[in-house]
């Protein structure tokens, strides 16, 4: 066990379960609260809960591993892919999304074509929010084994259940303090690592580069197929725009104008991280110890050891470890609010009670992290290959039918309910059948989804005018709104 490195972790996990016990009452007192933090988040708590929502274990542990695994381009391709997914939910969704006025993604689908497309959006958010939970409880895993001395397997059940326990107590409210908490701790801990990089190397990056290409000339090369990054791009930059985790954080916001401007601020946030990490995955490409890992995304944890000084390898342990929660906190209320929300209360219980909906949703995220944690006992793949396939299932299921149902006024509720199902069922042949290069998949099953939409809408339109007004309000902008929101 390492003391000093436990004790800072230790601390960090009781601080993040006191802010969870904190928000209990106020986070049961209504679904609002429990799912949306009541509507009334700002500009700056915002940022950085998107920017924690999005930096999960794969921006970091992952995008480091993978970059040294795979080379540079891999990383860079990555990286551009997510930097770029917030500016395009600037103009595309946040603030239409937040005028809507729903708490959830599946609760749009309703509300723009209705409970059978809701009830398809519920299952797959459920299903890909799970799974999404394998890749934060493999990194989780790997650190508690290093900081507490105790297996992989038993360090993976701690944790998990660890950071779970102040997500379930405290719902959006717990979700966003606490990730505004562990926003900046991750940003501080990776800008560390990257200046210790260079002030142990006199500032010469370009040296620990051709240190890096020495010890592994094809870090600097294209090791994958082509249809494997434009796979990863493709999935990263719609990541923002699809992913229930990340844009239930609109719902959050106290307006459409602050739903903009949190993302921009997390753009900014979000390169910074990326420029670090470009730095830690060149020295840990130059230290040359990538083949004797078991667990390749492992080797951020050894560019700590390497570079920082105990106390410090200690707040960066407590910012990786604020990378995973951040973003499974936020996965786990997604699928809390697709069982307890828009499934029991939604379709088989509409007068349900909002206690008992944030009630059934608490006991929802105990199992979830159970099954995640089955999963990540033997994780399938790295890090980042595991999010690139999550990313490329939800552009594949919600990409056209989330975009064309807030833009296209002829968008039909048949179009829209084929083109989830299909575009989901394409993407699950494609990855189980292997014909194509890893994270390849939506490059083929997202244009079918739209082509599905697109052809089935018409020939099932014209839509109702029910539907064709919702459209126009989620583009009309109230008397007054702007940057006094």
């Amino acid at each position: 066990m390492r003391v000093t490195e436990t004790v800072l972790v230790g601390l960090y996990l009781l601080g993040m379960t006191v802010v969870g016990v904190y928000f209990y009452r106020r986070a049961r007192r209504s679904e609002d609260d429990y799912f949306t933090a009541g509507r009334s988040i700002g500009t700056f708590v915002g940022a950085f809960a998107i920017f924690a929502a999005i930096a999960s274990s794969s921006s970091v542990m992952g995008a480091v591993g993978g970059g040294v695994a795979l080379g540079l381009p891999y990383f860079a391709t990555y990286a551009f892919g997510v930097i770029a997914a917030l500016p395009l939910v600037i103009f595309l969704v946040a603030a239409q999304l937040s005028r809507s006025g729903v708490r959830t993604v599946p609760d749009f689908f309703r509300q723009r074509f209705g409970t059978a497309v809701q009830v398809t959006a519920a299952v797959i958010v459920v299903v890909a929010m799970t799974f999404y939970l394998v890749p934060q409880l493999t990194a989780s895993g790997l650190i508690g084994s290093y900081v507490l001395g105790i297996d992989y397997q038993t360090a993976v059940i701690v944790l998990g259940l660890g950071f779970t326990l102040y997500a379930a107590l405290g719902g959006m409210w717990a979700i966003t303090y606490t990730d505004l908490i562990q926003g900046m701790i991750l940003l501080v801990g990776v800008m560390l690592v990257a200046l210790s990089i260079l002030v142990a190397h006199d500032g010469d990056l370009a040296g620990l580069l051709d240190e890096a290409l020495a010890v592994d000339p094809a870090f600097g090369t294209v090791t994958q197929p082509w249809m494997s990054y434009f796979g990863l791009f493709v999935a990263f930059i719609w990541f923002g725009i699809i992913s229930p985790s990340v844009v239930m954080r609109n719902f959050a916001s106290r307006s459409a104008f602050v739903a903009r401007r949190s993302s921009m601020w997390a753009t900014l946030i979000y390169t910074t991280l990326f420029l670090c990490g470009a730095v830690v995955a060149i020295a840990g490409a130059a230290m040359g110890r990538v083949d004797e890992l078991e667990n390749r995304d492992f080797i951020f944890i050894l560019a700590i050891e390497e570079y920082l000084p105990t106390i410090l390898a200690g707040v960066m342990l407590a910012g990786l470890l604020a990378a995973i929660m951040s973003s499974a906190d936020a996965m786990l209320l997604a699928i809390s609010a697709g069982v307890a929300h828009d499934i029991y209360k939604g379709v088989l219980n509409r007068q349900a009670s909002e206690r008992f909906v944030t009630g059934l949703g608490l006991v929802m995220m105990f199992v979830a992290v159970g099954i995640g944690i089955v999963i990540a006992v033997d994780p399938p793949g790295l890090i980042a290959v595991m999010v690139g396939w999550v990313g490329g299932f939800l552009l594949s299921s919600f990409g056209a039918p989330l975009v064309l149902g807030l833009w296209w006024r002829r968008a039909t509720s048949a179009g829209a309910l084929a083109a989830m199902l299909g575009g989901a069922a394409v993407f699950v042949v494609l990855m189980l059948g292997g014909w194509l290069p890893t994270n390849a998949e939506p490059v083929l099953a997202a244009p079918a989804s739209l082509a599905i939409m697109i052809v089935v809408s018409l020939l099932t339109g014209p839509a109702t005018r029910e539907q064709r007004e919702l459209v126009d309000r989620y583009h009309a902008v109230a008397p007054g709104a702007g940057a006094s929101d």
